[in-house]
C-alpha cells in the first residue's frame, strides 16, 4: 500500500522556517530605508506588500532597499519590489538597492532592476 503525503500548509512551513524575513524601516536623511533581513519568499509577500504600501503612501523622499543582511530573495519578492518602483516613479520618487548579494543582483537583473543598485557615486547622505 502506498502512502500519499499532503503538502504542508503555508502556516506549518512558515512556523518551521528558522530565520523569517524582517523588514525594518528607518530614515536616512530625506530617504526611507527598508532593510530586508534573512530570507524573503512567497510567504512573506503580504508583509512586504504592507510595508511598501505604508512607505509609498507616507509621502516624500526616495526609498532605499537595503539587502545587506538579506540571505535570499525569490521572484515574488522582486515582483513586489518592481511594483513598488513603478508606484514610486509615478510620485517622482526613486527606488535604489543597497548591497545585494550576487544572487540578488541576478534576480534584480532578470526584472530589469539591476541599474538601480547604489554605487559609491549614487550614495547620497
Amino acid at each position: 500500500m502506498a502512502a500519499t503525503m499532503l503538502p504542508e500548509s503555508g502556516d506549518a512551513i512558515r512556523k518551521a522556517r528558522s530565520a523569517p524575513a524582517i523588514a525594518a524601516l528607518h530614515a536616512e536623511g530625506t530617504r526611507t530605508v527598508v532593510a530586508l533581513r534573512g530570507e524573503t519568499d512567497i510567504f512573506d509577500r503580504p508583509v512586504l506588500c504592507d510595508t511598501f504600501s505604508r512607505v509609498i503612501t507616507s509621502g516624500g523622499g526616495d526609498v532605499v532597499i537595503d539587502l545587506t543582511q538579506s540571505t535570499f530573495v525569490d521572484t515574488g519578492t522582486v515582483r513586489v519590489l518592481s511594483t513598488a518602483r513603478q508606484l514610486l516613479d509615478r510620485q517622482g520618487r526613486n527606488l535604489t538597492f543597497r548591497s545585494p548579494s550576487r544572487l540578488a543582483v541576478r534576480m534584480l537583473d532578470m526584472f530589469g532592476l539591476a541599474g538601480l543598485i547604489e554605487t559609491s557615486e549614487t550614495i547620497q547622505l
